[in-house]
C-alpha cells in the first residue's frame, strides 16, 4: 500500500513560438489536483504545479529529477500532462530505436523555441526510469496526442502541433538519455553518439487520451472548455469504488469519452502488462468508505461526500435527495424505516450542505446518521442548433421546445448530462437541405431528415430518446454501501457448449487497453463465426439483491432480455439468458461492411426491492418508444421513481422506503470478420 502521493501537474494553454493556443489544460490540471486533495490524506500529497509560462521544457525535466524523485518505495508519482502533443523526425542513424521514423513528444511551452526541443517519449521514459528505480508505483496521464492538429470548428480543438521540420541535433537529447547511449557504445566498441538497444521499459503505468494515430479533443463541458479525456477520466475517478483497477478507469473513462466525441478512444499501457490490473495509484489515493453519513457542523447540517465522491451539484430546484436511517446499533449497512430526507444544497469537494425536508422529524446535533440516496438530479440535455437554413433552425426550435427532456442553447450541462448539436444546412453534401443530429463534436449520430415541419418532429424524437439512452446508461450511485458488490462477469463460450462452467471455473475475459472486452468473429473452415459468451452477474454483497442486467447497444436500444430481473442471494452468481449462451452478433448491415464493430454496454441495476427492468426499455433510434406502464408509474422504489423520471420527468412521491441501490457496467466491444465473402456461422 503506498503511503505518500508526490504529483506533477503540467498544464499548457499559452504556448511560445507559432504554436496554436489551447483553453482547457490547465482547468483539467486543477481539476485534477482538487480531486487529489480531497481523497489524499493531509500531509501525503505533495503537488508541483507547472500552469502555462511555468511548464517550460527544464521546468518539466526538473519536476521529475527534483520532485518526483523524492517517491520512495510504496510511495505513488503522478505525472499529469494537458497540452499539445506532437512528432519529431529522428536520423536515420536512429531507425533501429524508431522504425516509424518519428519520436512521439510532448509539446512545452517553449518547446517550439529555437534551439528548445519537445520532450521526446525516449526521454519522459529516461525519466520516469529514474523514479521507478526506487520503487514508487508510477502513473502518467496524457490527454495530448500525436496526430491531426487542426481547429474543428465549433469550439472543438485537438490538442496536437504539426511535426518538427527536422531532427534534432544529437547533444539536445536528455543528458542522461546521452549518458546511457555512450556507455553503451564504450561496452560495445561504437561511437558516443550510437544510441543503445532501448533498456527494458520501466515499471509504469501511462494512462493516455487517445491511441496513436487518433486525436485528443477539447470542448466545452458544463461552462468550462475541458479536454475530453480529462474530465472524463475524473467522473470516473469520483464514481469508481475502493476496489477498482486501471482496467475499470479505463472502461468507464472509454464510455463516458464516446458519448460526447467519435473515434477518440482512451487506452492504457503498463510495464508489466498486468499492472493495468492494479489497485489505483498503488492504492495511495484513500478509497471512499461505502455510505454516506449525515453530521452536524458549524451550525449547519452536512454529508460527508463532496464532488471528489461523485456527488451531483444542484440543478436548479433538482438536486441529490437522500433518506436519513436511524443509527445502527452495530457496524455496517444500515436498516430501518427512513426518519426523514434531506436535500443537498451545495456540494464542496469532499462534502456537501444539504437542508432538512420539513417534517415531523428533526435530527439532534450530536447524532451521525446514516443515510441512502432516493433521488438524483437528470438534467435536461442542452441542444445546440445551428446552420445556414434558418427556416430549417426556427422549426427545430418550435419543435424543441416544450420538451421536457431537452433545453435548446449552447451552455453544456456538465459530465451529469449531455449536449448534441442540430444541424441545419442548406445543402448536405450536394443533396437536399436537411437536419442532422450530432454529438458535440459534430458528427453524425443518425442519418439527416428533410428540413420540413415533419423533419424536425423526427428530430425531436431522436433527441428526446438520445437523452433518454444516455441517462440510463449514466446512472449510478456511487455513495451507496453496496456499491463495487456486484459485478459482471464475461466468460468465452467453446464451441458447441450447451451448459454454463461453473462460476469461477474458467477465467473471465479481461478488458483490454481500451477498458473493453473485445470479441473477434472466428474464421471456422469456410465461414465466419460469430462469438459466443456465457454473463455470470455476481452478488458479493451481504444482502439480497433484486437485479436486472440492460444491454445499451450502439444503436440506442436498451432491453433486459439477457435478465429482466430476479433476486439473487447474498453471495451467490446466476447466468443470463436462462443459463444459455449469449451471441454478441454484428447487424446485417454491419456485417456487409468488412472490419465494422459493434458496441454494447451491460449495465446490471441491483435493489433491496424489487423494481420494474421494463421500465428501461427504449427501442432502437427511430421506432416508436413503449408507453408508460402503469408499473413504472406506481414508483414503489427509488429505482422506479428515476425510471418515470427517464421517461416523462413527473417528479412523483419518494415512497415509504429507503433501499440501497448501485449499478456496475460493462463494455464489449464486438470486431467483425474482414472479410463476409464466405457468410457468417450461427
Amino acid at each position: 500500500m503506498a503511503q505518500a502521493v508526490y504529483a506533477l501537474l503540467v498544464g499548457v494553454n499559452k504556448y511560445q513560438g507559432a504554436v496554436t493556443q489551447l483553453d482547457g489544460c490547465v482547468d483539467d490540471v486543477l481539476a485534477f489536483e482538487t480531486f487529489l486533495r480531497g481523497r489524499v490524506p493531509d500531509g501525503r500529497l505533495q503537488v508541483r504545479r507547472l500552469v502555462n509560462e511555468e511548464a517550460t521544457r527544464q521546468a518539466v525535466i526538473d519536476g521529475f529529477t527534483t520532485h518526483l524523485a523524492r517517491a520512495g518505495a510504496q510511495d505513488a508519482a503522478v505525472f499529469c500532462f494537458a497540452g499539445h502533443g506532437s512528432l519529431e523526425p529522428v536520423e536515420e542513424r536512429f531507425w533501429h530505436l524508431e522504425p516509424t521514423g518519428w519520436n512521439q513528444t510532448l509539446v512545452c511551452h517553449d518547446s517550439r523555441l529555437p534551439g528548445i526541443p519537445d520532450l521526446a517519449d525516449k526521454e519522459i521514459n529516461e525519466l520516469v526510469a529514474a523514479v521507478a528505480a526506487t520503487g514508487a508505483h508510477v502513473l502518467s496521464i496524457l490527454d495530448s496526442c500525436h496526430s491531426g492538429g487542426a481547429t474543428r470548428g465549433s469550439g472543438v480543438r485537438t490538442r496536437s502541433v504539426p511535426p518538427a521540420a527536422a531532427p534534432r541535433p544529437f547533444e539536445q537529447y536528455l543528458p542522461a538519455l546521452r549518458a546511457s547511449w555512450a556507455a553503451h557504445a564504450r561496452d560495445t566498441g561504437g561511437s558516443d553518439d550510437t544510441p543503445a538497444v532501448p533498456a527494458d521499459p520501466p515499471r509504469q503505468v501511462t494512462l493516455s487520451a487517445c491511441e496513436s494515430l487518433q486525436e485528443a479533443r477539447e470542448l466545452l463541458v458544463g461552462g468550462q472548455v475541458r479536454g475530453v479525456f480529462s474530465v472524463m477520466l475524473q467522473r470516473a475517478l469520483t464514481r469508481l469504488g475502493a476496489t477498482a483497477t486501471y482496467r475499470d478507469l479505463l472502461g468507464a473513462t472509454s464510455a463516458d469519452v464516446r458519448d460526447r466525441v467519435l473515434e477518440q478512444d482512451p487506452v492504457g499501457y503498463a510495464m508489466p502488462p498486468q499492472a493495468l490490473d492494479e489497485p489505483l495509484f498503488g492504492g495511495a489515493v484513500q478509497p471512499r468508505e461505502h455510505g454516506i453519513s449525515l453530521e452536524y457542523h458549524r451550525d449547519q447540517w452536512w454529508i460527508d461526500a463532496g464532488s471528489v465522491h461523485g456527488v451531483q451539484p444542484p440543478n436548479g430546484a433538482d438536486t441529490v435527495v437522500l433518506a436519513v436511517l436511524p443509527t445502527p446499533e452495530r457496524p455496517g449497512a444500515p436498516t430501518g424505516t427512513p426518519l426523514g430526507r434531506v436535500r443537498v444544497t451545495d456540494v464542496e469537494p469532499a462534502r456537501s450542505r444539504v437542508t432538512v425536508e420539513p417534517s415531523d422529524w428533526r435530527p439532534e446535533s450530536g447524532t451521525r446518521y446514516p443515510t441512502v440516496v432516493v433521488d438524483v438530479p437528470l438534467p435536461q440535455a442542452a441542444v445546440e442548433v445551428r446552420g445556414d437554413n434558418t427556416a430549417a433552425v426556427r422549426l427545430v426550435r418550435e419543435a424543441i421546445a416544450g420538451s421536457p427532456h431537452l433545453g435548446e442553447g449552447a451552455v453544456d450541462p456538465g459530465v451529469q448530462g449531455d449536449r448534441f448539436v442540430v444541424l441545419a444546412e442548406s445543402a448536405l453534401g450536394g443533396a437536399e437541405p436537411g437536419l442532422v443530429v450530432a454529438r458535440s463534436d459534430g458528427t453524425p449520430l443518425a442519418t439527416p431528415v428533410p428540413a420540413t415541419a415533419d423533419g424536425a418532429a423526427a428530430v425531436l424524437h431522436r433527441l428526446e430518446h438520445l437523452a433518454r439512452w444516455h441517462l440510463i446508461k449514466r446512472l449510478d450511485n456511487p455513495g451507496s454501501w453496496i456499491t463495487d458488490r456486484v459485478r459482471v462477469e464475461i466468460v468465452a463460450a467453446e464451441p458447441g457448449e450447451m451448459a454454463p462452467p461453473a462460476p469461477g471455473s474458467r477465467p473471465p475475459l479481461t478488458p483490454g487497453a481500451d477498458g473493453r472486452i473485445h470479441l473477434h468473429y472466428e474464421k471456422a473452415g469456410a465461414i465466419w463465426r460469430r462469438p459466443y459468451v456465457w454473463i455470470y452477474l455476481h452478488n458479493d454483497s451481504p444482502r439480497d439483491l433484486y437485479c436486472t442486467l440492460l444491454d445499451l447497444t450502439d444503436r440506442f436500444r436498451c432491453h433486459s432480455r439477457l435478465y429482466p430481473g430476479g433476486l439473487l442471494p447474498s453471495g451467490t452468481a446466476t447466468v443470463a439468458y436462462d443459463g444459455r449462451p449469449v451471441d454478441i452478433s454484428l447487424p446485417a448491415e454491419r456485417l456487409a461492411v468488412p472490419g465494422s464493430q459493434v458496441l454494447d454496454h451491460l449495465k446490471l441495476i441491483a435493489s433491496e426491492q424489487r423494481f420494474a427492468p421494463d421500465a428501461f426499455d427504449l427501442p432502437i433510434l427511430d421506432a416508436r418508444c413503449p408507453r408508460p406502464t402503469a408499473r413504472i408509474t406506481s414508483r414503489r422504489t427509488p429505482l422506479d421513481r428515476l425510471a418515470a423520471r427517464v421517461v416523462t420527468r413527473d417528479l412523483g412521491d419518494y415512497g415509504a422506503g429507503a433501499p440501497e441501490w448501485t449499478t456496475a457496467l460493462v463494455t464489449l466491444r464486438t470486431f467483425g470478420p474482414p472479410d463476409t465473402r464466405h457468410g457468417e456461422s450461427r
